[in-house]
């Protein structure tokens, strides 16, 4: 889908609740309390995570089902679906799924039955009547990375992933599941079949880069300005010496009627100071030199852009352009400072 930030020009709301019909957008209604907008947000927000969530999930089944494979094989012989000690073992639920596995694959070869069998397939080869002929002797063989995971605390993992995996098949909400914990629990089963397979999946995972885009109710994607910004400030007026700075990293230099006049740094300190000693001053008297004539001299009169805290982080590249070089993020009071020189948007 694209990934456009852009707000799209609604027009109007009905063509839209019609085509995906009032029962599907009523969830994100009610989170969205019944803002029609923010609704359509958060679907938008929910559809973009389970795309996000398809390639973990993609390789997750397919570790899951190669190494279940292995683990038949190496007990039943290499062609162990077919063999009669297998599935003299099976219940019925799981024979017919089996039948209907090898029905759909393209021959009767091992690797493409392995392919055609679901998800609900391998998952249900855990359960309790199946502890004894498969997984007493294998859960290590199964899970080499796994510390003593037993066969009942594996089933329930692998059933919650795949109750998961069925709803985003089924394209319902998912965003208000605690989605860090379902990624990283993904990640931590892959790597339990192979460490090297979590890592690279999670290397391009893009989950946590959707996660960070969650739209807020006026309109806003997060991350947003509030939750980056610099807390290490100090408003400051103009007229104060250099030798009573404080020891934080932004000075907010205000005039004498309370606004705000620039953003100043230790950087400008240095610089300014600097600039004596070129004109050939030796000693400085930081008692007689105030920010007023730093700021001055160094011309960072307006050096800022003010932004509120609930505004998405995704405007600071175009906010910190030309001589902007510090975004103040402010609600009722100031929140803190984002600097351009340390970001990238």
């Amino acid at each position: 889908m694209a990934e456009s930030q852009l707000p799209y020009p609604y027009q109007s709301f009905t063509p839209l609740r019609v085509s995906l019909s009032e029962g599907r957008l009523a969830p994100y209604l009610k989170s969205a309390g019944y803002s029609e907008e923010y609704a359509f947000n958060l679907y938008l927000y929910n559809a973009r995570l389970s795309k996000a969530f398809l390639f973990p999930l993609h390789v997750l089944e397919v570790s899951l089902r190669n190494h279940m494979s292995a683990v038949f094989s190496a007990e039943f012989g290499s062609n162990w679906l077919h063999e009669s000690d297998f599935q003299a073992v099976l219940s019925k639920d799981s024979s017919d799924a089996l039948d209907k596995g090898i029905a759909r694959a393209k021959s009767a070869s091992l690797d493409d039955v392995v392919a055609t069998l679901t998800f609900d397939f391998w998952s249900n080869l855990f359960r309790p009547e199946y502890d004894r002929p498969f997984w007493q002797k294998h859960m290590g063989d199964l899970l080499p990375n796994a510390e003593k995971t037993t066969r009942k605390e594996f089933q329930k993992i692998v059933r919650d992933l795949n109750k998961f995996r069925n709803r985003i098949a089924h394209h319902e909400p998912i965003h208000k599941e605690n989605i860090s914990a379902q990624h990283s629990r993904i990640l931590n089963v892959i790597g339990w079949f192979c460490k090297e397979t979590a890592e690279w999946v999670k290397h391009y995972s893009t989950v946590n880069q959707i996660l960070r885009t969650r739209p807020s109710k006026d309109g806003e994607h997060s991350p947003f300005f509030k939750d980056r910004c610099d807390a290490d400030f100090e408003v400051v007026p103009v007229t104060m010496a250099l030798n009573q700075l404080p020891a934080v990293r932004f000075l907010l230099c205000c005039d004498v009627s309370g606004d705000l006049m620039a953003v100043v740094e230790a950087q400008h300190i240095a610089s300014y100071l600097l600039s004596f000693q070129e004109a050939g001053e030796l000693v400085v008297d930081l008692r007689e030199k105030a920010l007023g004539q730093l700021i001055e001299e160094q011309a960072l009169a307006d050096n800022f852009s003010v932004c509120s805290g609930t505004e998405s982080l995704s405007k600071a590249g175009n906010v910190l352009k030309k001589r902007t070089a510090y975004i103040v993020v402010k609600d009722e009071a100031v929140l803190g400072v984002v600097a351009k020189a340390h970001r990238r948007y």
